[in-house]
């Protein structure tokens, strides 16, 4: 039963018992050498027929020329084999018994057979990664191949000392796992035959640039597991690759994981990675420094640590995560105050964190009372800021969380439309949008809140359509009109023919109501516009700060206009889900009154959960309990 059904290991599916057609081919190839071989053994086929051995020797490797991929490499072998038995059993017709059984006839024919089946230059490096340089030659002379190409290639393989002949070859076919192995016995068998001192050290550095060259360290570590000098090299290598490759927190770990560890591998990845901290632990160790090499070591540290503090701070204003951006900012104050001792400096870095109190800490801690003074002015710009970033959140999230809730409604009654219909006939414009029979009324409603304005927010996600998008949906246009201008009905005229306006890059950029890209912008719009973890904890340290410097008006007023903001953000969503609840439970009572099933019709968006779920956190208790006396 060679492509019917069996096991899943057979080739088919166990979960829908269906054939795997991507294996027929191979399959019967197999089961057919099967049949055939097992008659060769027996000497008689299924019918009764006596045969002799290499009796279907030319189906057998068919089959294994047709299968994918083809099994050359085992086809070869047994002409090869074939070749030898016929030369062991004295058929040898005359030929020179010195030269090669490849050369009989029925080999040649075999060769030139399996060289029609299968491209000859695929078949020659097949018998080439054989590392059967006779079987090579033999493959050469029945193709196309140049004789004074190979035969002088084949010469010098043979002269050569195994373990290099293999190498060489591995290299030409690309095999460089094993072009390697090789490569390390050839440099074992030259130093038991060698007496050359440093003939290790030599040929280990061939290697080394083998290792490198096609990135085998790996495999170059278990090569050398027992040379712990070469293992060394092998893992500073690696660990050089990895910089290459701006891998630095890998390279950090392979630097210092060698026996023994190199620091200046490590200082250097560290250094790419941002790892201030690991940077100087390995400083302290190591007398190379990256400054200019005059003054103490403490000097040329704090030179470097200058450097270094400016690029943490830099890495760390580009991250796009709050938290991350203040931690690594914060990083940088501790360089300047623990290397460099300056203390200005790291007050400032501390300023650009947000971080309020532990600048002012540092500031007394070193009796700087004008770094006090620039803590709170800071604070208080920064308090400042806020209470009008607050307005524009509340404006910004209400008005596109109103337009949400119709372009979620139109989105469901596209989806599920095409639920009930599959293919379902609706009008689709360029920027997807979709409206149906059943959105008619989102979309008059929508022409008439409209403004020619547009929402921001925090990302400048504009989220609201202009009117001028708005695109008139009429059975006949104007194009319909005039389609049949003749110089009977004067539509003719001489009147030149108005060519169309190519769409500029703002026309292609506009966003058409009701589409999934608006529904996209406005979840943006709504995310970027409720505040985040980062920013909520920025906001309460701030007014908790104030409240301590003795800025208590503003404290007070920072806090109330976050309370604010708070409550209109959460309102907002309350009421636009209640009234989708309503809607709801309206669309029920209809269905059910019509005599529909309600649940069929039910559908929701994947955003749902994401913006049903945005809401302000109260401020801390402690802030709560002290501004409820204010």
């Amino acid at each position: 039963d060679c492509g019917g059904g069996g096991g899943g290991d057979d080739g088919n599916d166990e979960k829908t018992n269906k054939f795997d057609f991507t294996t027929k081919v191979n399959r019967v190839c197999a089961k057919v050498r099967e049949v055939m071989t097992q008659a060769e053994l027996e000497g008689v086929t299924t019918t009764g027929q006596i045969i002799s051995s290499g009796h279907f020797l030319f189906p057998i490797l068919s089959t294994f020329a047709k299968e994918s991929p083809p099994k050359l490499e085992e086809a070869l072998t047994m002409i090869k084999n074939s070749a030898f038995d016929q030369f062991a059993s004295g058929d040898t017709a005359g030929m020179n018994t010195k030269r090669s059984p490849l050369l009989l006839e029925k080999a040649q024919n075999s060769i030139q057979y399996l060289a029609f089946l299968a491209n000859y230059e695929l078949l020659f490096d097949t018998a080439l990664g054989m590392y059967d340089f006779d079987l090579a030659k033999a493959v050469a002379r029945n193709s196309q191949m140049d004789p004074k190409v190979y035969l002088p290639m084949l010469k010098r393989w043979r002269n050569l000392p195994d373990a290099e002949a293999k190498y060489e070859v591995d290299v030409r076919l690309k095999r460089y796992d094993s072009a390697l192995k090789n490569l390390v016995q050839l440099g074992q068998d030259e130093t038991e035959s060698s007496e050359v001192a440093g003939s290790d050290d030599a040929h280990f550095e061939k290697c080394l640039s083998f290792i490198n060259e096609h990135k085998l360290h790996k495999l170059g570590l278990e090569l050398y597991e027992h040379h712990a000098h070469y293992k060394h090299k092998i893992m500073v290598a690696l660990g050089e690759q990895l910089l290459s490759e701006q891998k630095g927190d890998v390279a950090l770990t392979v630097f210092l994981a060698a026996n023994p560890s190199d620091i200046n591998g490590a200082k250097r990845a560290a250094r790419m990675c941002g790892d201030w901290k690991s940077y100087f632990a390995y400083a302290a160790e190591d007398d190379r420094d990256e400054g200019s090499g005059h003054g103490t070591k403490e000097s040329r540290i704090r030179a470097v640590a200058e450097s270094i503090a400016e690029e943490v701070c830099f890495k760390g204003e580009m991250k796009g995560d709050m938290q991350k951006k203040r931690e690594s900012i914060a990083g940088a104050a501790r360089i300047y105050l623990d290397y460099c001792g300056d203390v200005a400096s790291a007050v400032d870095m501390l300023i650009k964190a947000e971080m309020w109190s532990e600048g002012r800490r540092v500031s007394r801690l070193h009796s700087r009372e004008d770094l006090v003074k620039m803590c709170v002015d800071a604070a208080v710009s920064y308090g400042q800021k806020c209470l009008g970033d607050f307005e524009d959140r509340i404006s910004e999230f209400t008005k596109a969380n109103e337009r949400y809730g119709e372009v979620l409604e139109i989105r469901k009654d596209a989806k599920r439309e095409e639920g009930d219909t599959g293919a379902f006939d609706i009008h689709q414009d360029d920027g997807g949008s979709v409206f149906s029979m059943a959105s008619n009324a989102s979309n008059t409603s929508l022409q008439s809140n409209m403004s020619a304005g547009s929402v921001g927010s925090v990302t400048s996600v504009s989220s609201v359509i202009s009117a001028g998008a708005v695109s008139t949906f009429s059975i006949t246009s104007d194009v319909d009109v005039n389609k049949h201008k003749s110089k009977f009905n004067k539509l003719g005229g001489k009147k030149k023919k108005k060519r169309p306006k190519k769409k500029g890059p703002a026309a292609k950029r506009r966003i058409q109501p009701g589409s999934e890209e608006e529904l996209k912008s406005l979840v943006m719009t709504l995310k970027s516009n409720c505040i985040d973890e980062a920013y909520y904890d920025i906001i309460a340290e701030t007014i908790e700060f104030l409240a301590q410097v003795g800025r208590v008006s503003l404290a007070s007023q920072l806090f109330d206009s976050y309370n604010q903001m708070r409550v209109a953000i959460n309102d907002s969503q309350q009421n636009r889900l209640s009234k989708a609840k309503a809607e709801k439970e309206d669309a029920k009572k209809k269905a059910l009154k019509e005599g529909h099933d309600h649940d069929n019709t039910f559908v929701k968006i994947d955003c749902e959960d994401e913006v049903d779920a945005l809401c302000c956190k109260m401020m801390p208790d402690a802030l709560e309990q002290a501004f409820s006396f204010f």
